[in-house]
Formats: structure tokens, sequence, C-alpha cells
């Protein structure tokens, strides 16, 4: 949810006041390309609030491809945040070189662990707060454990969501604080209903078609609703 227009700045205020205009066409737009684009990945199914947590972790700084060698080897190796609090750090980090990164990877998941079972008696929280509170969790993981763990609307802003925000609303953005900015308007744009499936098209969006070199705008749902495919398209 956005923060009460009087605790805002002008130009943030004026950011979400275009966001309410444009909201309802955006989400539209958002649901319908992603029942017929969504990408069919096993962290996507079956989907529990570990499992969230422990795929978010694997898939940083790496490709989805690399994530598939070792995600449901992880998933039997360690299937809960007790066993995976017990782990063997270097037997994770051997099964971690697969995708890169291994050793720092190795101690993320078990510090994590560890502070769960400690400190939430092994039950991963439902709260944003608390979840904020786990080493190495911020709002991009918290919001993905929220609304694809446990079902509860939350955004999920990625380099990605972050990137279709910044150009979507591009004649909108503060000239600082633009990284909040965007976090209080995805909050907002967010959906009650079916926003699992609202925050994985966003993010497949920005993988596929909103791309960092080469965006795909006449592909693109949101060209009609985006700053920057106006004046790309004309």
């Amino acid at each position: 949810m956005s923060e009460p227009r009087q605790q805002l700045d002008p130009d943030t205020a004026l950011l979400l006041e275009e966001a309410r205009r444009r909201r309802e066409e955006f989400r539209e737009a958002v649901l319908e390309w992603a029942k017929k684009n969504l990408r069919n990945f096993p962290w996507r199914r079956d989907r529990t609030p570990y499992r969230v947590l422990v795929a978010e972790v694997i898939l940083r700084r790496t490709t989805s491809t690399a994530a598939l060698r070792v995600y449901e080897e992880f998933l039997r190796r360690w299937p809960d945040i007790e066993a995976l609090s017990r782990a063997d750090v270097g037997e994770l980090e051997t099964l971690l070189k697969r995708v890169g990164y291994h050793k720092r990877r190795a101690r993320i998941l078990v510090e994590m662990a560890k502070y769960i079972v400690q400190n939430y008696g092994g039950t991963i929280p439902r709260e944003e707060g608390a979840l904020l509170k786990i080493p190495h969790v911020g709002s991009y993981i918290a919001g993905a454990v929220l609304s694809l763990g446990y079902g509860v609307p939350a955004a999920m802003v990625d380099s990605n969501v972050h990137r279709i925000l910044s150009r979507c609303f591009r004649r909108y953005l503060p000239k600082r604080g633009v990284a909040r900015a965007i976090q209080r308007l995805a909050g907002m744009l967010v959906p009650e209903e079916g926003h699992a499936t609202y925050n994985l098209g966003l993010l497949d969006l920005g993988a596929l078609v909103c791309r960092y070199d080469r965006p795909r705008c006449h592909e693109c749902p949101l060209s009609r609703l985006c700053d920057t495919a106006k004046s790309r398209i004309g």
C-alpha cells in the first residue's frame, strides 16, 4: 500500500496519482500476457515459503539455466529449514559450484536457516517486518516469500521490475529517491487477486520483452501505457 499523500514529497505524490489512473489497465495487461507467456520452472510449482526462499537465493547472480542444475537435488538433500540449518557448509558449496558464487551462497543459506530456527522456531514468518530481519533478506525476497509462498499480496521489485516501472512512468519519476518511489509504486500496482501470477508476469516481461538492451516495445502489452514506448514507437 502507498503512504498517505501528505507524507509524500510532491514528486512521488504525483507519480502515485498517475499510477492510480493507469492501475487497472496496467494490471489487466500484465495478467493477460502472463496467462500465455509465463516460463515454466520447477521452483514455480508446488510453492512453499521455504522453497521460494531457497529458489531466490539460488537464482541470485546466476541464470535460470544454472539454477535448474541444482534446485531439485538441493530440496532432496535439505527439504526444510531445520535440515538446512544443520547442513554442512562444505557439502552445500560442492553442490552450489554448478551455479557459481558457491562459497558465499552456501553461507547465506545456512545463516538464513539458523536465524529462522533460532528466532522464529523454524517457521518462516509471514510478516514483512519479520522477514526483513532475517540476514540477507531484502524487500524483493520478502515480497517473493509473501506473494509466492504465503499467498499474501506483496510487490516483488527486482531489476527487471524496476526497469519496467521506470520506463512506463518515466515522465513522473521523482528527481530524488527513485528506488524508494518505485517500491511504493509497485506496492500500489500489485493486485489483491492474482498477485502471484502478476508478479511472475512482470519478472518474465522484463526478462523476455522489456529487456535492458533492445527492448521489444512492439511486442509489449504495456506499450500503450508506457512513457518510454510511446517515445520510441511514436
